[in-house]
C-alpha cells in the first residue's frame, strides 16, 4: 500500500531500483557529466529561465538567481522544473538535474527528478502545428550544447534506459529521448 506524506504519494523503497547497481560505470558517469559541463558560464539573472512567460519561469528564476548548479539541493530542483529554463539557463542547470537524477532516492521529493529529466529531454514527434512549435523550440535548445555535452546527456540517458527499468519498463523513455535526438554520435 502507498503512503501519502500531505503533499505526493510516497512510494516503497523495494519498488524503486537503486542507481548504484554498477558502480564504477555511475561514478564514470557522473565524472563525465562534470567535465561537460564544468566550463559553462553562469546565464545572468536575467536568462535562467522564461521569467517574463509566465509564473513558473519566474519562480524558477528567482530560486536560481546567482546559484550555481552544484549548489541547488534535490528538493530546489524538484520545485522548479527543467522545463521553464531558457536554453542559457538549461545549458547551465542541466548538470544539476543529471546528478540529482543518477543519486539514490528513498521515496522522497527527488524521485520525480528522473522522469522529469528524461522528458524533457526527448524531442516531440507528434507531427501537429503545436507539437512542431515544440519541437522547433527544443532543437533550438539541445543547439546549445558542445559535443561532449552531449555525448555526456548521451551516456545519462544509455544508463537510464539500462539501470532504471521499474522507472522506465523497457527503457522506452530514455530509449525515445535517444532514438529522436541523443543516441547520435557527436562528434
Amino acid at each position: 500500500m502507498l503512503a501519502f506524506d500531505g503533499r505526493k504519494e510516497v512510494f516503497p523503497t523495494f519498488l524503486h531500483p537503486m542507481s548504484t547497481m554498477n558502480p564504477p560505470r555511475l561514478e564514470a558517469l557522473k565524472q563525465e557529466i562534470e567535465a561537460a559541463f564544468a566550463g559553462v558560464p553562469y546565464p545572468g539573472d536575467e536568462h535562467i529561465a522564461y521569467s517574463n512567460i509566465d509564473f513558473d519561469g519566474s519562480r524558477v528564476a528567482a530560486a536560481f538567481k546567482g546559484k550555481h548548479w552544484k549548489e541547488l539541493t534535490p528538493d530546489e530542483l524538484h520545485w522548479n522544473e527543467m522545463n521553464f529554463l531558457s536554453p542559457a539557463g538549461l545549458h547551465f542547470y542541466l548538470p544539476a538535474y543529471l546528478l540529482a537524477s543518477l543519486e539514490d532516492y528513498d521515496g522522497t521529493l527527488n524521485e520525480d527528478i528522473r522522469p522529469l529529466t528524461i522528458y524533457g529531454l526527448t524531442l516531440s514527434d507528434e507531427d501537429t502545428p503545436r507539437n512542431r512549435r515544440i519541437r522547433e523550440s527544443q532543437l533550438k535548445e539541445f543547439a546549445v550544447f558542445t559535443p561532449a555535452q552531449k555525448r555526456a546527456i548521451r551516456s545519462f540517458l544509455e544508463y537510464a534506459r539500462d539501470e532504471w527499468t521499474v522507472e522506465f519498463p523497457g527503457g522506452d523513455e530514455p530509449k525515445q529521448a535517444l532514438e529522436r535526438y541523443w543516441g547520435r554520435d557527436w562528434p
